[in-house]
């Protein structure tokens, strides 16, 4: 059985985690889409799009994999390159030469992380192989565009199998798109290992357990306009209790008023992987105060530290963690709650430290891990043949 996963680079985190041990396990092949709109993800930062288009060995054109040696078999990455100006309309041309390259290759399974875009809609030649993970198994608030629609309705209509990462909204996706419960599996996302990879830049790090961390591109649906204002009800009763608000993004409401406070540091900007890992390390614990969401990375890269994460009750956060085991879980547009939670883990490290225990023993090595998750998934690559 030879597998081709095609990967996002949005997706880059997931993608490699699971591929660490996946690949161990079965031959597939990594190809990752890099053009210049698709440069910066959570495990890339590259400065130059190689000048040629078309389908390529990784480390061949692109030094940034090297980083991944003995993380995962550099020998079966590849990525789908499309350069210069007006990429868009070239790349209608290297998915073309993508497609020829998965029936050269004679390919069984085609995995695919994301409704194909526009100019991607060529690989649907090969729709009969496919697997498509279903990361949002309904658009975020403010992302349901007439574009994404379609993609989507014509992803739900052409795939024949799906994954999806969270119990909670199986249901909801099945009446959605009115599949066949046969066609959708069950799975879920474990820790973001490729992390550990990492070096950490501890520079950036005020100080061991002297902070709290929001982190991730700045959206509307993040929920940190209910997160700020908790702060101040924070910082009344636990004054040494700091927030780290990292990531860059266009904030939907007026921050002037929390830039000025001493207890909070917003770091709105593209964050390398080494910071993220240095304040990820050093966290006390992660919050993650959505108002709707599917799954989160920020909490799978959070418990690759075994740092535990205050969540809201939306999506399948509940179902990643669990109350009172991995963290805690709050009702969502609750300044007031989130305020509470926030104290109560800070005032009690020993329940922090047990969270963590948790996190390790079940992420790790247990029923959560990647190694039980990529067995079930080739499982089913295996009855697509």
């Amino acid at each position: 059985m030879k597998v081709a996963y095609l990967g996002k680079m949005q997706l880059s985190d997931i993608d490699l985690s699971f591929l660490h041990e996946a690949q161990r396990q079965a031959d597939i092949v990594y190809i990752l889409e890099v053009n210049p709109r698709f440069t910066q993800g959570p495990a890339f930062n590259i400065t130059h799009v190689y000048p040629k288009s078309g389908v390529f060995k990784a480390v061949d054109v692109y030094p940034e994999f090297q980083k991944l040696q003995g993380f995962v078999d550099l020998e079966r990455c590849y990525v789908l390159n499309t350069s210069g100006r007006l990429w868009a309309l070239k790349a209608l041309w290297t998915n073309f030469l993508l497609l020829l390259f998965l029936i050269r290759q004679k390919f069984d399974v085609v995995h695919i992380v994301w409704p194909l875009n526009l100019y991607e809609l060529v690989l649907y030649f090969l729709r009969k192989k496919m697997v498509l993970t279903v990361h949002d198994p309904a658009p975020h608030s403010g992302l349901n565009t007439r574009i994404v629609r379609l993609r989507r309705w014509l992803a739900f209509h052409l795939v024949p199998q799906f994954i999806i990462l969270n119990s909670a909204q199986r249901q909801e996706f099945l009446d959605a798109y009115r599949l066949s419960p046969r066609r959708v599996a069950d799975s879920r996302i474990s820790s973001y290992t490729y992390l550990r990879t990492v070096t950490p830049d501890d520079s950036s790090v005020p100080g061991q357990g002297s902070y709290i961390l929001f982190a991730g591109k700045i959206s509307p649906y993040k929920g940190l306009d209910y997160l700020l204002p908790a702060m101040e009800q924070v910082h009344q009763q636990c004054p040494d209790c700091r927030l780290i608000v990292a990531g860059g993004g266009k904030y939907h409401f007026d921050i002037s008023r929390y830039q000025k406070l001493d207890y909070i540091d917003i770091r709105n900007r593209f964050i390398p992987d080494s910071e993220m890992v240095a304040l990820m390390r050093h966290a006390a614990f992660v919050v993650c105060p959505y108002t709707d969401a599917t799954q989160s990375g920020v909490i799978m890269s959070s418990f690759a530290f075994d740092r535990p994460v205050i969540a809201t009750r939306v999506g399948g956060l509940p179902e990643m963690v669990q109350h009172q085991r991995y963290g805690w879980i709050v009702k969502e547009k609750d300044a007031g709650e989130l305020a509470a939670a926030i104290i109560s883990l800070w005032r009690h490290p020993e329940t922090v430290r047990s969270y963590a225990r948790a996190i390790h023993e079940e992420y790790d090595t247990g029923a959560f891990s990647w190694r039980k998750i990529a067995e079930d998934i080739i499982t089913l690559y295996k009855s697509r043949l």
